[in-house]
């Protein structure tokens, strides 16, 4: 399932994916800045520490989609997405 998955968003991951990784990292570190001048609650770090993670999780992805699509093929039988 996931690997269908991959295959089926392998367009969006690889066009829009590093662009969208990086807003996140800039919105990641502009909630940084926002949570140290205004120290009122954790709202500001917890979606600070959100924005950064997603960050890195979608760089990864994108980083190493081919090791990804390699390690969720299906066993015993062979797929092909194209017709």
């Amino acid at each position: 399932m996931l690997f269908r998955t991959l295959v089926f968003l392998y367009p969006v991951i690889r066009t829009l994916g590093p662009p969208i990784a990086g807003l996140l990292l800039v919105t990641g570190i502009s909630l940084i800045g926002y949570a140290v001048l205004y120290p009122h609650g954790l709202r500001g770090w917890l979606a600070a520490a959100a924005c950064l993670v997603a960050a890195a999780l979608l760089a990864l992805l994108c980083h190493s989609y081919n090791w990804w699509l390699f390690k969720l093929r299906p066993r015993g039988c062979l797929f092909l997405p194209f017709k």
